[in-house]
């Protein structure tokens, strides 16, 4: 009998160092509350998403509001550049017109925008496309690569095998050193998942089409015009094919 309790006590025993082993090795998939920095005043959506065991509801309704806060274009061309003559101008109160679609499209400072990324992969660092578009609209548009490769790392740090993030870390490497024809490449294998932002569709055409490869931009301007329901995108993709199909010197 005294033997059996002895068993019974070497198994309890070995149960909780089994135990203890594991939680000590456990490595949790989301980023733990103290490392959330909620911007906007957020912090009570933050405690209620972590309460609810809601995090990729609470990282949706954050990826909205980068997008709401990225669409407040700070920068806007004057309508009469050469060019612009197809595009739809908006007039502001002097009565000015300007075209919020031209070669500054989504360019601006928009501090908030990092802070506003990297807490979508806070609450929720499986929301891959949420940190495509993020480092994109950061290195692309925006030409702030540093804080691109900061946010991409981070999102690494709780998805170190997610390949979309090494591609674009690929990539900004190759857009500093001013290669577009090897950027374009290298983003390449992104364009045909069901997740990437028509930014970097977009981006992928242009490169190519500076690098001569009309024909690949062809391709992707196409894609766009049959997967996006953006309408600058659409309208941009339409008037490319146009030009393309006239020829590669083609004027606007």
């Amino acid at each position: 009998m005294r033997s059996r309790g002895y068993g019974l006590l070497a198994a309890a025993l070995l149960c909780w160092a089994a135990g203890a082993w594991a939680g000590a090795s456990y490595r949790a998939p989301f980023p733990p509350p103290s490392e959330m920095r909620s911007p906007l005043n957020g912090a009570g959506g933050d405690m209620l998403a972590l309460a609810l065991g809601a995090r990729r509801a609470f990282a949706d309704l954050w990826f909205v509001r980068l997008l709401q806060y990225y669409g407040k274009r700070e920068v806007r061309e004057a309508s009469d550049q050469p060019g612009h003559e197809t595009h739809q101008h908006r007039v502001d109160d002097q009565g000015h017109a300007h075209c919020d679609h031209g070669a500054d499209y989504g360019k601006g400072d928009y501090p908030e925008f990092l802070p506003l990324a990297r807490h979508i992969l806070e609450v929720d660092p499986s929301f891959t496309a949420a940190g495509l578009y993020g480092a994109a609209s950061l290195a692309f548009n925006m030409e702030r690569p540093a804080e691109a490769e900061e946010l991409l790392n981070y999102g690494l740090k709780y998805s170190p095998k997610e390949w979309k993030y090494l591609t674009v870390l690929a990539a900004i490497g190759y857009s500093k050193a001013q290669d577009p024809a090897a950027v374009a490449e290298s983003i390449k294998p992104l364009l045909r998942e069901p997740d990437c932002p028509v930014m970097l569709k977009q981006l992928a055409a242009f490169l190519n089409k500076r690098a001569g490869n009309f024909a690949a931009a062809a391709a992707i301007y196409a894609d766009i015009l049959a997967t996006s329901r953006d309408e600058f995108y659409l309208r941009n993709a339409e008037r490319e094919l146009q030009r393309l199909a006239r020829g590669p010197g083609a004027r606007r």
